[in-house]
């Protein structure tokens, strides 16, 4: 026996004890035998409900090897053929499985060439793989529950396709084929198997393509349709069946199988394709569900609150990260497990376990230094069925404690108005009651207190209103030239010293609002200090910068961060002794920025303090609009 014929069969041996494909090994038997037999061209026919049919081919097939494949069959030995018009030849040689003839191997070429000894031996090959060829719809009503119960055991999307075709290969035969699903702007194809992405392609291409693969019933077209060709190796049939579930058509099922389906079998094919299209209704439901599910979870997981959902037995559902670590829970393992003892608070684990709807406030942290208001919510369905319940935290610590300081700040507003009024009203009452008989002495202190306290009062009423007015809106401006010398000049007066340099600084600024702030200033110095107040002045080249310094005890330096916000000196000992409303810092932080300027404060305890702010010479850049 010659080398090569050796190694062709043991080519389709291995193939036949692999277990391959039945349309792979009767094409490399073919091949083999093409070869061995010196050959060009050839086929292998199968008998196929009573007529021969093409189950392998090497290309376009004369008609001389198709007719002395059918003589070997009906003479059931090795048979030779000749065309005298064209010269060529032809040997074939009957298949058989067992004593049956069930088809024939042809080979065509050269007549001088052709050698038919090694053909018997490719047609036992062939025979073999006949005999293990699946036939469509073929099996038991056991084996096609058990394929319908394992397509649809998992509902992911990819995982529903890969079994479909599983199960269509174990019950039908099929050798490959491709999946097409609904998509925004007609089809796309979501599964293909057994078929490689370039013949997929070509064949959309086909003008034919989109009427085959979207029928509107069973449709079963043979190995040398345009399409079909264009998929398969030449001698698959392909079956397109529609996948339609609860009236609405979710896609088509395209198969190829080995031969052609019987009645019985393309009744199973409609079956299966009925059950896919469930699965696949189902996968899509399953998906919608998951994508819901996905989207609620990243709704809660971005919530910088903490949020906890329950089932209606009381277990850890869902835990945001705000919550993990609020409550020392592993986000994770956390799912499932009962909440009582978890949150590490009785009062909470109370409220979450009660039937109704409720808030708590309560201190958490560690240590408890944050003060939360806790909410639960009861959580249903449309049709009243308990979900469970929902634990969200807010964070209330800053609202409580600006609650805090407004209600000290009322407080210290009532008296800081009271103080005034109560020397205005009564000096008022000491002039209705004496008259024009009071002595002029006693005149003049009545008017000096009556105008300090009013003025007082008067800048009170001032800081409310600034403050009220830069809460709504950006307040106005009237910049000027001015000599800032001469300004500083006029706040020189007792314990207060002006040092400036002997010469003309001109500023663009709000002389008003520029009052305002040394006045906060100085007044804020002279309460703490029984010394010298000293306002020095550094010229810049684009900046002015005022200094106000003064010797009293200083100021902690853990106070400073917060000395310029609102309310933030509202200390209780330091009000009652020195007054004061807690704004005049604020306020004269926003009058500086609104100049366009900064402000500070250096201090040291026991040394004294000093209180700095920059102006542009030329006045704020004008804001962006």
């Amino acid at each position: 026996m010659q080398e090569g014929v050796v190694q062709y069969l043991a080519q389709v041996l291995r193939g036949l004890s692999g277990g391959a494909e039945p349309v792979r090994l009767l094409s490399d038997t073919l091949a083999g035998a093409v070869a061995a037999a010196s050959g060009r061209h050839g086929i292998i026919v199968g008998m196929m409900d009573g007529a021969l049919s093409v189950v392998a081919a090497t290309g376009t097939t004369p008609r001389l090897v198709m007719e002395t494949a059918q003589a070997s069959i009906t003479e059931g030995r090795l048979t030779r053929g000749r065309d005298q018009a064209t010269g060529s030849g032809a040997i074939a040689a009957p298949v058989r499985v067992g004593q049956r003839i069930v088809g024939a191997i042809a080979v065509g070429g050269d007549p001088l060439r052709l050698d038919g000894a090694p053909l018997p031996l490719f047609a036992d090959a062939a025979g073999l793989a006949l005999a293990r060829r699946p036939s469509a719809g073929q099996c038991s009503v056991e084996e096609f529950s058990e394929s319908l119960v394992h397509v649809a055991t998992d509902l992911d999307q990819a995982t529903v396709m890969t079994r479909i075709f599983e199960a269509a290969g174990r019950l039908f035969g099929a050798l490959g084929g491709f999946c097409v699903v609904p998509a925004a702007e007609g089809w796309r194809v979501a599964h293909y198997q057994g078929i490689t992405a370039a013949n997929l392609r070509a064949a959309a291409q086909h003008p034919d393509f989109r009427a085959f693969v979207a029928s509107a019933n069973l449709r079963v077209e043979p190995p040398n349709h345009p399409v079909v060709a264009g998929l398969a190796t030449g001698t698959e049939t392909a079956v397109s069946v529609p996948l339609v579930a609860a009236g609405r058509r979710h896609g088509f099922l395209v198969l190829l199988l080995c031969e052609s389906p019987s009645p019985a079998a393309q009744s199973a094919l409609r079956a299966f394709a009925d059950h896919a299209a469930m699965t696949l209704r189902s996968s899509e439901l399953a998906q919608r569900l998951r994508d819901h599910e996905q989207r609620l979870a990243a709704v809660v997981h971005s919530s910088p609150n903490p949020v906890v959902l329950l089932d209606d037995r009381g277990q850890f559902v869902l835990v945001n990260g705000a919550a993990a670590e609020l409550f020392h829970l592993p986000e994770a393992f956390a799912v499932g497990q009962p909440v009582a003892g978890r949150l590490g608070h009785e009062a909470l684990e109370r409220l979450v376990a009660e039937e109704g709807e409720g808030q708590l406030e309560v201190a958490l942290g560690t240590p408890p230094d944050r003060l939360y208001l806790a909410v639960t919510r009861r959580m249903r369905a449309g049709g009243g069925r308990d979900l469970g319940r929902i634990l969200v935290l807010q964070d209330v610590t800053k609202e409580r404690e600006t609650d805090k300081l407004k209600n000290d700040f009322v407080s210290v507003i009532g008296h800081e108005l009271r103080t005034p009024l109560t020397v205005v009203k009564g000096y008022v009452k000491m002039l209705a009651r004496r008259g024009v008989g009071i002595d002029e002495a006693s005149l003049d202190s009545v008017v000096t207190a009556l105008s300090t306290n009013t003025a007082r009062l008067e800048r009170l009423i001032e800081d409310l209103l600034f403050v009220s007015a830069i809460e709504s809106r950006r307040p106005t401006l009237d910049l000027q030239p001015v000599d800032i010398g001469q300004v500083l000049d006029e706040f020189g007066e007792g314990r207060v010293v002006v040092k400036r340099p002997r010469r003309p600084i001109a500023v663009q600024l709000d002389r008003q609002k520029l009052d305002q702030i040394l006045h906060h200033l100085l007044d804020n110095a002279l309460k703490y200090t029984d010394g010298e107040i000293v306002i020095n002045v550094v010229d810049g080249d684009e900046d002015l910068e005022i200094q106000v310094d003064d010797s009293g005890p200083g100021i902690y330096s853990g106070d400073l961060p917060n000395l310029f916000e609102r309310f933030r000196q509202l200390d209780g000992s330091s009000t009652r002794v020195h007054g004061g409303t807690g704004l005049g810092l604020y306020i004269c932080r926003r009058l500086v920025e609104l100049q366009g300027g900064r402000i500070w404060c250096e201090s040291r305890l026991g040394v004294g303090s000093r209180f700095a702010f920059t102006l542009p010479k030329d006045g704020p850049v004008p804001a962006r609009t």
